[in-house]
């Protein structure tokens, strides 16, 4: 028979295990069964504030606040709401245009925790404060049924940023992090005693897969609300983790302050993604025991692609592993046809974890689709064993330690200074940390504009990993016969380094 819906797991876990952990932070910790009654109790305040199932709610949470971000999210779930997660380090500018890309009629605020800010509703959306106990509450008598969730039921709406320019609102389905978290387990295993370290912001959906998979798996989330090194290492060795999720930057900074000590063998494996992980890297961690495994994965596919299996490590460290067990992926040449072993082309995707669709956007739709295949505008091949090989991350897209840059977006910002006439943002290589933001503008006349200048000017409207680290001006920025902005050519001239005089 064929699976069409799936139960609410935390709801499971605190039944079947409910004095397992289910959540730690700091000094505090949930069973599932002390985490089912919280997400109850909130599920509950939701509908005494009058919200019905589908409204959309950003879940807008600093970092310090894992634990309540947790409790909203599977809270939103069991009342039907659909969760809109959101980065605090965006500006205000920033998050009001996700808000309304998202439709959102709500919006849950770690400030209103601080704040002590009352539960109001208005329009334009207003800031909510979802329950947060000192402790874990007792059990109560539920308003809010626990029911069984549709698979292709919408659960999440999550943001990525894409060759459109636009940050794009992906409808994730319940189904989609089911599998997802189903053939992750088939790749990685599951254990009673899996303690997964989560350093990833939850807004992105590496870190969001994490709490999914975990809730699923009925195992425990370590939150570190920011990456620190030591901190991260002392888990390792004393917290009994044993799987984390890493950007290559973090890697690299866990290696440094490891001072060649070798990694317990209680830490089954981390999973290396966001952006391009350079091989020498992975093999300083394969000398200190570490299985680090390279991901390629994607917003729209709930995370994981591919990633490399255990039980081929360390081959492939220059790969980003094979389909993982219900991913099909494919090499598509110009023509759209599969290409030949070692022949590059466009990295395409379908399966069970792909999203449903791109959330009131026809135009990106309609080009994100090849019937049942999404197009992922990635660039890559197969290695000889039958691997995934990625050649180039959405080419115009840029990689800043595993945050998402939109040159676009950057673009039109810097266009709006009155020295600048044109601009082009790409993005350069910059080792583990992916890349750096670069900027070739076209000045009005004969005004001099400076790079501190452009930054100063952008930072308002762009958060501080956006903003332009190198500046070329040039007489007249490069253009396709159409007008299209050749990236390609800006992009060879910062990597070449060419003077000026010499473009002209």
């Amino acid at each position: 028979m064929t699976q069409t819906s799936t139960p609410d797991p935390i709801h499971f876990w605190a039944r079947v295990a409910p004095d397992r952990l289910a959540l730690r932070h700091g000094g505090r910790a949930f069973s599932y069964g002390q985490l089912n009654a919280a997400v109850q109790e909130s599920a509950d305040a939701f509908l005494v504030q009058g919200l019905g199932a589908g409204e959309h709610l950003s879940l807008e949470f600093e970092p310090q606040h894992p634990m309540p971000f947790a409790i909203a999210f599977h809270a939103c779930l069991r009342a039907g709401l659909l969760p809109a997660p959101i980065g605090t380090s965006l500006t205000l500018m920033e998050r009001q245009a996700l808000r309304e890309r998202a439709l959102v009629d709500l919006v849950l605020t770690s400030e209103a925790i601080e704040a002590g800010q009352g539960k109001e509703r208005a329009a334009p959306p207003s800031a909510v404060a979802p329950p947060q106990p000192a402790v874990p509450p007792p059990v109560v008598a539920p308003g809010v049924p626990v029911r069984e969730r549709r698979l292709d039921a919408p659960a999440a709406l999550c943001f990525t940023s894409g060759t459109g320019g636009e940050p794009r609102a992906c409808v994730l389905t319940h189904g989609n992090f089911f599998w997802s978290a189903l053939q992750s387990a088939r790749n990685l295993g599951v254990r009673p005693n899996d303690l997964w370290l989560s350093c990833l912001p939850l807004h992105h959906v590496g870190g969001l897969s994490i709490l999914t998979r975990s809730a699923y798996y009925g195992t425990g989330v370590l939150f570190h609300e920011r990456f620190d090194a030591d901190a991260v290492n002392q888990a390792i060795d004393g917290q009994g983790v044993t799987l984390l999720s890493l950007v290559p930057p973090m890697l690299e900074r866990l290696l440094e302050a490891r001072r060649g000590w070798v990694f317990p063998t209680s830490l089954r494996a981390a999973l290396i993604g966001g952006g391009p992980v350079p091989a020498d890297l992975l093999e300083q961690a394969a000398d200190l025991h570490l299985h680090a495994l390279p991901t390629y994965g994607l917003t729209e596919a709930a995370s994981q692609v591919t990633t490399l299996s255990l039980r081929e490590w360390p081959a492939g460290l220059d790969s980003a592993g094979r389909p993982l067990m219900f991913t099909q992926v494919e090499i598509r040449d110009s023509e759209g046809r599969p290409a030949g072993r070692g022949g590059e082309g466009e990295i395409v995707v379908r399966g069970p974890t792909v999203m449903a669709a791109y959330l009131e956007d026809q135009r990106s739709n309609a080009a994100a689709w090849d019937g049942r295949w999404l197009r992922t505008g990635d660039v890559g091949a197969w290695d000889p064993a039958g691997r995934l090989l990625v050649k180039d991350r959405r080419v115009d897209r840029i990689a800043v330690g595993g945050e998402n840059v939109s040159p676009e977006e950057v673009e039109r910002v810097l266009r709006e200074h009155p020295g600048v006439a044109d601009a082009c943002v790409v993005g350069i290589p910059a080792g583990s940390w992916g890349h750096e933001v670069a900027a070739a503008i076209q000045v009005r006349g004969d005004q001099l504009v400076t790079i501190e200048e452009l930054r100063r000017h952008a930072e308002p409207a762009l958060s501080s990993f956006k903003l332009p680290r190198q500046l070329l001006v040039m007489p007249e920025l490069p253009r396709s016969p159409s007008g299209k902005l050749l990236r390609r050519v800006v992009r060879d001239r910062f990597r070449n380094q060419v003077p000026e005089e010499e473009l002209t």
